[in-house]
């Protein structure tokens, strides 16, 4: 591919359960450590998100999602949203979500074929 988008394949993916998230290590020539990106299903749909969380560095969790619907940092229990990786937390009374001071979470574009998915780097704004 010409366009100098990095893709990583994440094979088995298929059997990732919907408000589900499971991590894949990518190890790229010339990197140092493994890349960490958590997949993750929501509404018959695959998303991925970078592991390392912007506020201090902890790792998302993988497993089930907070409130079925948002990837997590077990740190301080920030949650992000799976389209843009804003950080939110969820309101105690309403549910309803909150921003909080925090970067967004990388996010990446997800294709999913044949129990594969191919991880593309979504182009900056």
């Amino acid at each position: 591919m010409g366009s100098g988008v990095r893709e990583r394949r994440a094979v088995g993916t298929d059997t990732i359960e919907e408000g589900s998230g499971r991590k894949y290590l990518f190890q790229e020539p010339g990197d140092v450590r493994p890349h960490e990106i958590l997949v993750f299903r929501l509404e018959g749909r695959l998303h991925a998100m970078d592991t390392l969380c912007p506020h201090e560095g902890g790792r998302l969790a993988e497993g089930p999602l907070a409130a079925g619907r948002y990837p997590r940092c077990p740190l301080h229990l920030y949650k992000f949203r799976p389209e843009t990786g804003e950080a939110i937390d969820l309101d105690p009374d309403t549910g309803e979500s909150v921003r909080i001071e925090c970067e967004p979470a990388k996010v990446y574009e997800v294709l999913e074929r044949d129990g594969e998915a191919v991880i593309r780097e979504r182009p900056y704004a």
